[in-house]
């Protein structure tokens, strides 16, 4: 009987030790993001918390994702697929060799934030705290998502679980404090972020010392080839924050009014739910994919049968999201941010298109594609700074929201035509 071959195949892959690690890795993810739901009321509500505050954070979030590939120079790249390539002592010179890198980028960021600190508070309303907070923030996200990677890699989805939990409940949980009891508004939430990141760094030093992953060499041809990888790899990282960033910056430089981009910046956060689901998945499949295609005969049915899990989840999810954020919006959001529910079904369905191209960049980022990523983030890039341009300068957040899902769209299917090599032989039946 079909429905009982189903029942079987369901109860299997539930008691199965692959289910309960990506259970893990989506709890986690989800954890992080649910509770900022949570909080999501106190954020919005504006005794605490003015939609200019929100504009404000945000941009103060996007402006680090805008650094960190300046910061990482390909790094962490190398280090999630090189941990499954090189020996031990290879790896821990490669860690030691990419710390210092990320170190001395992070030093000259804030020479540079510095240099052009009239710039960011004239065009931004950037507060000057925010010239030192950025680099410093940026280089301390790049060591929390080094020993991610590295437990990640370790296949210690429980570990992970303990620092991503401890990261987030430990930066809100300050956030509230400060903004709440305290008044201390945008300033209380930045402060609860940088926090909880130094406590993480401090972590992740001792993580890297404990497991014999630092105090490696400085080995030139790490930092050549590194360099050498880090055009393809910013390029790809800007691409992102071009989707991801750009129309917040383009919004505040355009509309004059950070008030619009706190508005649209609640959106974002709803839409990105979709993004967190995927992302989990990818912690836990990423690893699966870069050692099976290490083997010298790779079982690609194995890579098959996680892109069928992966695409089932994430359909689902968008239509879940579809229809419960819209209540969500109207039975805990303050009247003020309502506006941003017309934009949330353009970016949570824009966002679902990148999650299909994240897992199809896999392929790119374990062959180390160079020119294929430089062209595919260049590309990237150009539809995405065109596109909002044109679309927020004759609509404003509307046509942010309008931007993003076209963007997304477009660039998953640039992601198709640039891995086709790699997943046609894979992919061309899902039977099985």
């Amino acid at each position: 009987m079909f429905v009982p071959k189903i029942y079987k195949n369901t109860i299997s892959l539930v008691k199965g030790s692959g289910f309960r690690a990506a259970g893990i890795y989506t709890f986690s993810n989800f954890f992080s993001k649910g509770l900022s739901f949570l909080l999501i009321p106190i954020f919005t509500n504006p005794r605490f918390l003015t939609p200019e505050d929100n504009g404000l954070i945000s941009l103060f979030g996007k402006a680090i994702i805008f650094l960190i590939p300046f910061i990482n120079l390909g790094v962490l790249q190398s280090a999630s697929v090189d941990f499954f390539k090189l020996n031990k002592k290879s790896f821990k010179d490669l860690c030691t060799t990419g710390m210092v890198m990320s170190f001395i980028m992070s030093f000259l960021a804030f020479g540079i934030f510095y240099l052009f600190s009239h710039y960011f508070i004239t065009k931004f309303s950037f507060p000057l705290v925010f010239m030192w907070a950025i680099p410093l923030a940026a280089f301390m996200t790049f060591c929390y998502e080094m020993i991610v990677i590295i437990i990640r890699n370790r296949d210690n989805p429980v570990q992970y679980m303990k620092v991503n939990m401890t990261r987030i409940s430990l930066e809100l949980g300050l956030a509230v404090v400060l903004i709440v009891l305290f008044s201390f508004g945008w300033l209380g939430r930045v402060s609860g972020l940088l926090i909880a990141l130094s406590f993480v760094t401090v972590y992740a030093f001792y993580f890297l010392i404990k497991n014999d992953y630092l105090f490696g060499k400085i080995r030139k041809e790490i930092i050549y080839s590194e360099l050498k990888y880090s055009g393809p790899i910013i390029t790809m990282q800007l691409s992102m924050f071009c989707l991801f960033s750009s129309d917040s910056f383009l919004l505040s430089a355009i509309t004059k009014n950070n008030a619009d981009v706190g508005i649209y910046g609640i959106a974002c956060i709803f839409g990105s739910i979709i993004i967190t689901l995927g992302s989990a998945l990818i912690q836990y499949m990423a690893p699966k994919i870069n050692k099976e295609l290490s083997l010298k005969n790779p079982d690609y049915n194995i890579i098959k049968n996680l892109f069928k899990n992966y695409l089932k989840v994430m359909i689902s999810g968008l239509l879940i999201l579809l229809i419960i954020v819209p209540l969500v919006y109207r039975l805990v959001i303050d009247p003020l941010y309502w506006e941003g529910e017309q934009y949330f079904y353009f970016l949570c369905t824009g966002y679902y298109f990148w999650t299909i191209s994240a897992f199809l960049y896999t392929f790119l980022l374990f062959h180390k594609e160079k020119s294929k990523l430089f062209l595919l983030a260049s590309l990237s890039i150009l539809i995405s700074l065109a596109g909002n341009y044109y679309f927020i300068k004759s609509m404003g957040a509307w046509g942010a929201s309008i931007s993003v899902c076209l963007s997304y769209f477009l660039v998953m299917i640039l992601a198709f035509a640039f891995t086709r090599k790699y997943w046609r032989p894979i992919f061309f039946s899902l039977k099985g």
